[in-house]
């Protein structure tokens, strides 16, 4: 079963689901407007994914049990870009995702004053690069989980991250190839070492630089890393296959890729507490 696929406008007009999604959620509009994601909706259908049968949380699978498997994908939506700094900035002002005791500079600025609550250390380092429109980075998994909760409390509806079923689907859009466009990476279509732009293996671009896929979702491939909700069971010891969950995936690639590792395909994992300058995350509901 194909997908249908909406026609999507390169920069689409987003007042009108704004306004919606405010009146409903009681808020004004100078206030949230420019913090919330704007969301795209994502049709039902099929993806083809690797699978355990039998697999339970918790537990590891050997190899030689995986399996491709068709998914049915149930609709969703999906931010159209990853959670940028403006919106991660507007979360760290309301007081949702700070980090009291230790703030996030220490990941990349070591020798840094004690961490006050409020304080510039709880916003995490941008490298340099700016924030505003920038994909927010050095976010860990559970930094992430912070900013869905805020978000969630803010407009009364469920914002979550998406599995990585439903990131590869939504990446795809449609197509069953390496990129969503085809087979070849081309120009200019992302940004990773090798892609062709201007911000190549230098540093993240902002948000929407690159035309979007043909669902509207922007920079699927590169730019950041994208963590999901998806987890991978880790044994610590040789024989142990119960226990909890440890470390998640992220996806895509990122803009220190080389050309040859991003795609919708890519996927890595990490533990929930990692943070780095190519990981963020974008949100579903």
């Amino acid at each position: 079963m194909k997908p249908h696929l909406p026609s999507v406008q390169t920069k689409p007009s987003r007042h009108i689901r704004l306004a919606s999604l405010l009146a409903l959620a009681g808020l004004s509009a100078p206030v949230m407007a420019e913090t919330l994601p704007r969301m795209v909706d994502i049709p039902a259908g099929e993806w083809q994914t690797d699978a355990c049968p039998g697999w339970k949380e918790g537990r590891v699978c050997p190899p030689e049990k995986y399996m491709r498997q068709t998914l049915q994908i149930a609709p969703f939506q999906l931010s159209a870009t990853a959670v940028t700094f403006a919106q991660w900035d507007a979360c760290v002002d309301d007081g949702g995702c700070q980090e009291p005791d230790t703030g996030w500079a220490y990941q990349t600025r070591p020798n840094q004053p004690p961490c006050q609550a409020g304080s510039p250390c709880n916003y995490p380092y941008d490298e340099g690069w700016g924030r505003g429109d920038r994909p927010v980075i050095h976010v860990s998994w559970n930094d992430a989980q912070r900013y869905v909760d805020w978000l969630s409390q803010k407009t009364g509806q469920r914002y979550r991250l998406p599995t990585s079923e439903e990131w590869e689907y939504a990446a795809a859009a449609g197509s069953h190839a390496r990129f969503a466009w085809g087979t070849k990476l081309g120009k200019n279509r992302g940004n990773c070492n090798g892609c062709g732009s201007r911000w190549d293996g230098k540093k993240t671009a902002p948000v929407a630089s690159f035309a979007p896929n043909r669902f509207g979702l922007y920079d699927m491939v590169g730019n950041v890393s994208e963590w999901v909700s998806t987890c991978v069971p880790i044994r610590s010891k040789p024989g142990e296959d119960n226990q909890t969950c440890m470390a998640y995936l992220y996806r895509g690639g990122a803009w220190s890729y080389d050309a040859k590792s991003v795609g919708i395909d890519t996927y890595n994992w990490i533990y929930p507490d990692f943070r780095a300058n190519y990981i963020g995350f974008r949100v579903a509901r």
